[in-house]
């Protein structure tokens, strides 16, 4: 190939890139605590689960969804089965508010398509746990939405009002909520040398 070959080229097109889909999706930070819907057992785990699965640094799961977590789980996370001591979730919700109040990043994993009354406790449980801790009514929470295709809807409401748009979801739509409580007071929590998975 000559020099006058490489002038009269035609120009060489760069494709865009295509942003990955992790990258279109809240960072997931210390203090913050993440709802998130696990999906049906043969199929891929959504984007905002798998994005919260690889970031956080505490999951606490229903003991139903443990086998899923012992594959390719994260260095450097801990989980443990959620405590049902009580039957109601609230020392659950406690325990991913002690976790987000020392700093960490938490993912309270859930199973996939609870019932409508089963999801509203949840959430509730988690909103009075919070709310004990501390944090406002008013604080921002963003709820993600998404169908099997991709996230289908992404809104803001506040957490005294996250009971209400979450029940504006039908149970096909796997949701991940994003509380940011403790975002001020969140220090870098120690590493955790390997994977702990308790339990």
């Amino acid at each position: 190939m000559s020099i006058s070959d490489i002038v009269s080229a035609p120009p060489l097109r760069l494709r865009r890139p295509v942003p990955h889909p992790h990258r279109l999706l809240p960072r997931v930070a210390g203090g913050q605590i993440w709802l998130v819907e696990a999906t049906a057992a043969k199929a891929p785990p959504s984007a905002p689960a798998q994005h919260a699965l690889d970031s956080a640094n505490v999951v606490i799961y229903d003991r139903s969804l443990g086998g899923r977590l012992a594959v390719g789980f994260p260095l450097g996370t801990y989980a443990e089965p959620a405590p049902d001591a009580d039957g109601t979730g609230a020392v659950a919700a406690a325990r991913c508010v002690r976790f987000a109040r020392d700093g960490w990043s938490v993912v309270r994993l859930l199973p996939p398509r609870p019932a409508q009354r089963e999801r509203l406790r949840r959430v509730r449980e988690i909103v009075r746990g919070l709310t004990s801790a501390g944090a406002p009514g008013s604080l921002p929470v963003r709820v993600l939405a998404e169908a099997t295709y991709g996230i289908r809807d992404e809104s803001e409401t506040r957490l005294d009002r996250l009971a209400d748009t979450v029940a504006t979801y039908d149970r096909d739509t796997r949701l991940a909520i994003v509380i940011d409580p403790f975002a001020e007071a969140a220090a870098a929590p120690p590493l955790v040398a390997a994977n702990g998975l308790a339990g």
